[in-house]
């Protein structure tokens, strides 16, 4: 790990598919006792991301944010995360209490085409079809996380770039929790290129 965490915001260059499903009944278990009275509309966000460049420098994630929450648009919490850098893993624990964990990804994240992540108890991999036609996009997404001192926090992530609709094939390739998390099969979804910033926490 990184003796020293860039500290937020974090502004980066991404390639980023982002899909919705319907969350399982099994999801709202994912949430703490901080955030479970607060749980929303029974929709999941996943996504797979390459980092072009940014405060850590080039790497690849994949995340499941399992429920929308009361209380913003578009307000969630992230359940699972994982990324191919141990200095992401650093800053997103120490910056934002983010779950991350380490993973291995073949393909590129964020691009059409399938894209396999594994980590430590599972594998998953992603497959998108995108139409050609592109639109200018600009997305603000907020995320509420549980720190070590039992308090909420809130971030916001703002991606700002060109746009295409898309469709993913999620599948599990071994026995995994994330089965509740990122449910298999076809999902409408939307591939981004452009600029991502994340806020410093906020309580």
């Amino acid at each position: 790990m990184p003796a020293e965490i860039p500290p937020p915001p974090w502004r980066s260059s991404v390639d980023a598919l982002l899909w919705l499903h319907p969350a399982t009944r099994a999801a709202r278990g994912l949430l703490s006792p901080q955030l479970a009275a607060r749980a929303g509309m029974p929709v999941t966000i996943g996504g797979l991301i390459s980092y072009r460049d940014g405060p850590v420098g080039p790497y690849g994630e994949v995340f499941g944010a399992p429920v929308l929450l009361r209380g913003a648009p578009m307000l969630s919490h992230i359940s699972f995360m994982a990324v191919d850098s141990a200095a992401s893993v650093a800053g997103g624990r120490g910056n934002w209490a983010l779950p991350k964990e380490l993973a291995d990804f073949d393909g590129d994240p964020g691009r059409t085409g399938a894209v396999t992540a594994r980590g430590e108890g599972w594998e998953l991999r992603v497959t998108a079809t995108a139409r050609t036609h592109r639109l200018p996009l600009s997305m603000r997404m907020r995320a509420a996380q549980v720190w070590a001192d039992g308090r909420v926090r809130t971030f916001s992530v703002r991606v700002r770039g060109r746009a295409r609709l898309a469709r993913v094939e999620v599948e599990h390739l071994a026995a995994s929790p994330l089965r509740d998390w990122l449910v298999e099969g076809r999902h409408l979804a939307v591939l981004v290129s452009g600029r991502q910033d994340v806020s410093p926490p906020s309580s």
